[in-house]
Parts: structure tokens; C-alpha cells; sequence
């Protein structure tokens, strides 16, 4: 099932790319699977967005899926509000043949202008939005802690590209508000695709640190195949941490591990893969898509040990034993 949360405003009727003043934003449910430019979510509304995501929780359990997922996506840039719908859709219905059951996926639109060319102006959005959506995972941490006790889901967060950019600032306003969390993580697995972060920004004491401190594991997935990043590192001149992995596998908490998706995630692997309007997917956006790659995100979803996952092997150095750096066979 597919949940949206956003903080767009809405100009001529329709979700612009300009943030809610006061830092606000909007709960929708009830998603309408229309023609492209035409679907969207029936109602809008806080109480009943909680309302629906337990009763759907508890429908899953009930149907004998003991563990259902219920997890938070954040796209990254050149996305404008009906490409991020498309993305949790895509997701789900992938997701779903590797899983055999429906994950709840919530996706959070920030308001990317949709345009190649507003990289920068997209950064500038993610910074605006950060208020916004630190409000938003206080309430999520409200509504998990209420429903601590039942223990009948597990939760994850998924961010791609830019949108682990805006994990990155939010958790860390979030812990600044909330101090670090004890006792329970917010998520049981992070995974960042392609982040657009710096190479050693999940290092310690590094401004991306609070990715790991609010989850229990961190995976990674990256490839050097990945163009949009290659640009992206000519334009901040700074090597990113989603196409050239972690700069330095020493300084990383025992929570996080980085994943080599090379095999899969370059032009020839994903030759006829096709995105939901029937368009060839690029390297930037395969880990969403590719089902060796997907095979492995769900193992992580499923949270199996690192070391038992298949079709991956530990990347050797003759120095270290950490167990931080894989790739996928």
C-alpha cells in the first residue's frame, strides 16, 4: 500500500516546487491508480493517514504475514510530484515479486523542481525542507513508540540520490531536538542508493554519523558505473559516496556496510529494464529496479546477518578483519 507525505505547495491546483511556508506539510493516503499526470491520493489528513497505515499493519499480520515491512522513501533531485509517485510505485510493485508480499512504502516528496539543470536549486530545496521534515519523523517516532508494544512490524527507509542528502540534514536537526536515540532505533534498516553524499561523510564524527546512530544497519549500495554521480562530483568536486563507496572503511561504525553493485548496476545489465511508463531505466536509478540488486536489499529488509546474505562476497583486505565492504556476484 502507498502513502504520501509532502511539503509542496500547491499553485494552479496542482503540487509545485516550492516548499509549504512554517515548515508544514501534508499526510495522504488512499492512492489512486489513474493514467499518468492523473493518479494521486484520495484524502489528506494526519489522523486518518496514522489511521490507515496501523489498519493496514494490522491487516497484513492478520493475513499471515508475520512481519510486514512498513518503510519511508525519499527520492532524490530532478523529480517533480508525479515522479514521486511513480518512483513508490515502481517500488512496491518490485519489491513485491522479490518479498511475495506488499511492503507499506510512505514516500516523502520534497519539492524538486523536476529539472536537470536545477541541481544547485535542488540542494537549496532539500536545506528548506529539512524543518519540514524533521517534524514529520517526530511524529513517525511518536506513532512507532505508541505501537512499540504490539512488535508486529519492522521498518525500514529507503533513500536514493539526493534523498539520502535530506536524510543526512534532517536526522541530523533531529538529533539536535530529540539528543541521540536510546534503547530503539527510529529504523531497523537504512539503505542509501546512489547516495549523493560525500565519500566520507558516514565516517565518525562526520555530519552524516546520524544515519547510523537512528538505525540499527546501514547498507550502502554504489557503483562506479553510475554517470549522474561522476557529474555530480565534477559539479561539487567531491568524490561521491554512491558511485566511489566509503573513502575510508576503518573509520565507519560497526552499523554500517557498503555494497558494490557494479555487476548489476552498469548499461549492460540493465538493458530492457523498464520503468513504469514503459521507459529504459538508467544506471543512477537501477538498484530500485535490478532484481539481483532488489534480491539483496530484501535480505537486508529481512535484516539476515551481512555475512549470510548469497550472492555476495566480502571485498578482502589483508590489513583489517572488518566486515564493511562487499560486492555483489
Amino acid at each position: 500500500m502507498l502513502f504520501m507525505v509532502t511539503n509542496r505547495q500547491i499553485v494552479g491546483g496542482k503540487y509545485g516546487n516550492d516548499g509549504m511556508p512554517g515548515h508544514k506539510y501534508e499526510c495522504q493516503y488512499e492512492h489512486i491508480n489513474g493514467q499518468r499526470r492523473e493518479d494521486g491520493f484520495a484524502r489528506k489528513d494526519k489522523n486518518g493517514f496514522k489511521i490507515a497505515l496501523l489498519t493496514e499493519l494490522e491487516r497484513l499480520r492478520d493475513s499471515g504475514n508475520s512481519v510486514p515491512k512498513v518503510g519511508l522513501y525519499l527520492p532524490g533531485y530532478n523529480n517533480d510530484y508525479q515522479d514521486g509517485i511513480d518512483e513508490i510505485f515502481d517500488l512496491e510493485k518490485h519489491l513485491t515479486t522479490v518479498l511475495g508480499h506488499p511492503p507499506i512504502i510512505v514516500g516523502f516528496s520534497w519539492p524538486s523542481s523536476g529539472k536537470v539543470r536545477h541541481y544547485r536549486s535542488d540542494k537549496d530545496e532539500v536545506r528548506d525542507s529539512v524543518g519540514a521534515f524533521s517534524r514529520f519523523i517526530k511524529e513517525l517516532n511518536g506513532f512507532v513508540g505508541k505501537h512499540e508494544k504490539d512488535c508486529f512490524s519492522s521498518t525500514f527507509c529507503i533513500a536514493h540520490s539526493m534523498g539520502a542528502y535530506l536524510l543526512r540534514k534532517g536526522l541530523g536537526y533531529l538529533s539536535g531536538n530529540l539528543g541521540d536515540p536510546k534503547c530503539r532505533a527510529l529504523f531497523d534498516e537504512t539503505i542509501l542508493l546512489a547516495p549523493d553524499l560525500d565519500a566520507d561523510s558516514l565516517g565518525k564524527n562526520k555530519k552524516g554519523r546520524y544515519i547510523g546512530h537512528f538505525s540499527r544497519r546501514v547498507h550502502v549500495y554504489y557503483s562506479k558505473h553510475d554517470w549522474a554521480l561522476k557529474w555530480a562530483r565534477k559539479k561539487l568536486r567531491s568524490r561521491r559516496l554512491g558511485r566511489h563507496g566509503a573513502e575510508n572503511y576503518d573509520n565507519l561504525e560497526e552499523n554500517i556496510v557498503v555494497v558494490d553493485a557494479k555487476k548489476y548496476a552498469n548499461e549492460e545489465s540493465i538493458e530492457g529494464i523498464k520503468d513504469r511508463w514503459n521507459s529504459q531505466v538508467n544506471v543512477h536509478s537501477s538498484h530500485r529496479y535490478h532484481p539481483e540488486i532488489l534480491a539483496d536489499v530484501v535480505q537486508v529488509m529481512r535484516s539476515i546477518d551481512r555475512d549470510l546474505i548469497p550472492n555476495r562476497q566480502l571485498v578482502q583486505r589483508e590489513d583489517t578483519t572488518l566486515h564493511n565492504h562487499y560486492e555483489l556476484v
